[in-house]
């Protein structure tokens, strides 16, 4: 497997609070990279919702206090668990990452093709 650098310039601050919500998942900036890449591979698309149209206010309520100690006890929760390295080069990782079966990939997991 040949490997390469991909880089990409974005705003020093958007990148800080980028990484600062990734943490809370136990990501970091090049794994959510690499699976967005990964995840467009396989699927020939882009795994994210791009649109044209303006955007749409929040409901009402959606940062009543309630909302927000509910996520923020959720936010907690996902910062307890321990973060899993996986290796997308290896098959049994890209199922668990995905949790789905690819049998129609499997000349691809197995290098023939």
């Amino acid at each position: 497997m040949s490997v390469i650098q991909v880089s990409a310039r974005v705003d020093k601050n958007l990148k800080e609070e980028a990484q600062k919500v990734l943490a809370k998942q136990g990501l970091d900036i090049p794994t959510v990279i690499k699976m967005l890449i990964t995840k467009t591979a396989y699927e020939q698309q882009v795994p994210l919702m791009l649109t044209s149209s303006p955007s749409v206010s929040y409901p009402e309520g959606w940062f009543s206090a309630d909302r927000v100690e509910n996520r923020n006890k959720i936010a907690g929760m996902t910062s307890q668990v321990e973060a899993k390295t996986l290796d997308f080069s290896k098959k049994k990782d890209i199922e668990e990452f995905f949790d789905e079966d690819f049998s129609e990939y499997e000349d691809l997991f197995n290098g023939t093709k």
